[in-house]
């Protein structure tokens, strides 16, 4: 067993076992050494203590780098792994826990020097180094190309090899692995189409297979060991580069599951991408709906979601169909609320799921029939018993006025306001405070579009979509939104500034319509109407002789059919 310290202080360069690894002299693949280099014990360490580590013993790689395609150490180091995996893959449950810990090591090693070639060298430099064998007996081996047998080693782990708490930081350290290999794009200005390893990952007749076993580590959620509880582990203690995951978080295995099944997805080859397919074909939808759920604060979940949907219908009617939607919906809009904190890519992901199930009418009238209890993230009020829809709507207007007043990115409001767009001829019951909300977006950009002289476009865009949505749930759910008229009612004032402007004329038309038929209503009660409760009360009485059909056609959906056509 070796005897390697874990302590961030070590001298590394006084290291026998590595400095042997990385010198200039030949290690025989029979040799001992790799027995001892790779049985080194395991105790876990942070991210960022990783990170330091990596930093601080870059000379090892360096020195690799200078003698590997003299020594060939690099590509005996490769074929251990791919004995001691084959090993592991066959071995009995008394064996596992070893061959485990060799696999581990072997594969960690293999992860931090191609790490170092990726970002140093041109795939063909990287290839040389993986099949370089020295001094070796080139006919001692395999005619098959040492870059395609450890892809298949790798692919094998993750298909085949069971989950155990051994075998756990195996299939960890295996992404990573496959991550590192696939990250040579970044370096690299080929096309993907002209890159080997590219071409042996997405050709290969396990493309699909891996898909699979991808998805369904992720569903599982099984977690690893405890740091206490581990019976084996090996050179993390020096070179470790994993996701940490406390108690309480997504086990990292399935989130480094995700990310690499996305990183697959997301790639443009020149035939067909088959870990698309693998997307578009799944059927059994329960297990990863609650995976995907309980993770949804991580980008690569979201990113996951958001394939599903696009590439798999059946997939979309089953989540449309769960009456428990929002235990899916609540984070994405805590991702958007949270804009500055969380990730741009999962804020903008998060909306456009949103943006994506709001196209479902059955969506719309069920989000207002789920009442939450409390949301402990919205901070600008205390909210209780408020409906998944109203928070829909609480959140995408804050959005909208906040990106419009200062950040000014187009592309967020508009998926907003197209968001509010669709649900609107479903709005029901809306709270008071939603109902203010929206009205109080329109009142805020009114004024900014006004001191502005009606010179901002995107502005005057914003207040046309708020307009139709006002309208379109009073053409559609007049009866069921005494609140949104008692509030218009008070805010009346708002659009006399618009209704001789020829880009609002027609819908201001449509607005002040129903507010002088209420406000007749009211005029007739007049001496009744001396607090709130008699003032809804005479809405409520009235809204159902209301003539609908006094309205003009609003252009709602063509806009916001046109806007989701673009964004996909």
């Amino acid at each position: 067993m070796g005897a390697l310290s874990s302590s961030l202080n070590q001298d590394l360069s006084q290291n026998g076992l590595l400095l042997k690894f990385v010198g200039k002299d030949h290690i025989p693949l029979q040799d001992a050494f790799w027995n001892d280099l790779l049985s080194f014990p395991y105790k876990p360490l942070t991210v960022e203590d990783d990170k330091k580590l990596f930093e601080k013993n870059k000379f090892l790689f360096n020195h690799l780098a200078i003698n590997n395609l003299k020594t060939g150490n690099f590509g005996t180091l490769l074929r251990i792994f791919l004995k001691k995996s084959s090993y592991l893959l066959q071995s009995s449950n008394n064996a596992i826990a070893r061959y485990s810990l060799q696999t581990y090591n072997a594969l960690l090693v293999t992860r931090y020097y191609l790490q170092h070639l990726v970002h140093k060298f041109p795939e063909c430099e990287v290839i040389k180094h993986i099949e370089s064998q020295g001094s070796m007996n080139r006919d001692a081996f395999k005619a098959e190309s040492l870059n395609l047998q450890l892809i298949n080693g790798l692919m094998n782990i993750l298909i085949a090899l069971p989950i155990f708490n051994d075998t756990y930081p195996v299939h960890r350290e295996s992404i990573n692995v496959f991550l590192v290999l696939l990250s040579i794009e970044l370096f690299t200005t080929e096309s993907i189409t002209e890159l080997k390893l590219y071409n042996i990952i997405f050709e290969s007749c396990k493309s699909r297979d891996l898909g699979l076993a991808l998805i369904t580590t992720f569903s599982n959620q099984q977690k690893g060991l405890s740091h206490q509880g581990s019976s084996f582990f090996g050179l993390g203690d020096i070179m470790g580069f994993l996701l940490s995951a406390t108690e309480n978080e997504v086990p990292a295995l399935c989130r480094n599951a995700a990310l690499l099944l996305i990183v697959l997805v997301n790639q443009y080859v020149a035939f067909s991408n088959p870990y698309r397919n693998v997307l578009s074909s799944i059927s059994d939808f329960s297990k990863l709906y609650h995976s995907i759920c309980i993770a949804l604060e991580y980008e690569e979940t979201t990113l996951l979601l958001y394939h599903l949907l696009h590439r798999n219908e059946q997939f979309k009617t089953f989540v449309l169909a769960q009456s428990d939607i929002d235990v899916l919906v609540v984070p994405m809009l805590r991702a958007i609320y949270h804009a500055n904190d969380s990730s741009c890519h999962h804020m903008y992901m998060s909306l456009i799921i949103l943006l994506i199930l709001t196209e479902d009418v059955e969506f719309n009238k069920k989000v207002h029939e789920i009442v939450l209890k409390s949301v402990p993230w919205y901070v600008d009020r205390q909210l209780s018993e408020i409906t998944l829809g109203g928070l829909i709507i609480l959140v995408t207007t804050r959005t909208v006025q906040y990106n419009l007043l200062k950040m000014r990115d187009e592309y967020l409001h508009t998926n907003c306001l197209a968001a509010l767009a669709n649900m609107s001829s479903q709005f029901s019951n809306l709270q008071s405070y939603v109902c203010q909300r929206l009205v109080g977006l329109f009142e805020v950009l009114a004024k900014t579009y006004n001191r502005a002289r009606q010179e901002l476009v995107a502005i005057e865009k914003a207040l046309r979509i708020i307009l139709e949505v006002l309208n379109s749930c009073l053409s559609n759910q007049l009866i069921s939104n005494t609140n949104l008229i008692y509030t218009l009612l008070y805010n009346k004032h708002i659009f006399d500034t618009f209704r001789n402007n020829p880009a609002f004329q027609d819908i201001i038309s449509n607005i002040t319509q129903v507010l002088e038929y209420f406000i007749s209503k009211l005029e007739t009660e007049k001496d009744m109407c001396t607090d709130v409760d008699t003032v809804l009360k005479v809405i409520v009485d009235s809204s159902p002789k209301w003539p609908s059909h006094r309205l003009q056609v609003s252009r709602i959906y063509l806009t916001i059919r046109i806007i989701t056509k673009m964004i996909k």
